[in-house]
């Protein structure tokens, strides 16, 4: 007999229709409907999808804990992810370089501009200083 939640489950539906970085949430319940056997798949396909969809990805580090979990703690991480991930970490320290992403990192820094900052986005959107205190920005 098949549970109420296989029969019901969208994932197949709706994930065409998603940026990848959604996917990821949506896999996570998958995985939690899999650990309670509200569904009937498999823990290792589940991985294997969420391997496959960080490939084109910059979550290098989330795709390692994803291999490991699949071949093991003690695996060797291929060469190519080793690779991928010096190529995003020299991409960071690029941006981090550049002008545009500097004046962001200072405004992020500066309490006393990201405050004012804050207000008078907050003056346009009602929701933005509750929103703003909520998540820690100030």
């Amino acid at each position: 007999m098949t549970s109420s939640a296989a029969v019901h489950d969208l994932t197949n539906a709706i994930s065409p229709y998603l940026d990848l970085h959604m996917m990821f949430p949506l896999l996570e319940y998958v995985d939690s409907l899999i650990t309670t056997k509200a569904i009937p798949y498999s823990a290792q396909d589940v991985a294997k999808a969420r391997l496959s969809l960080l490939r084109p990805t910059h979550m290098v580090d989330y795709a390692m804990d994803i291999y490991r979990e699949l071949h093991g703690t003690d695996c060797e991480i291929p060469a190519e992810m080793e690779l991928q991930k010096k190529e995003v970490l020299q991409k960071l320290e690029d941006h981090k370089a550049d002008n545009g992403c500097k004046a962001f990192e200072d405004l992020c820094n500066n309490h006393e501009r990201r405050v004012s900052f804050v207000h008078a986005i907050g003056n346009c959107n009602v929701d933005c200083n509750r929103n703003c205190t909520f998540i820690g920005f100030f």
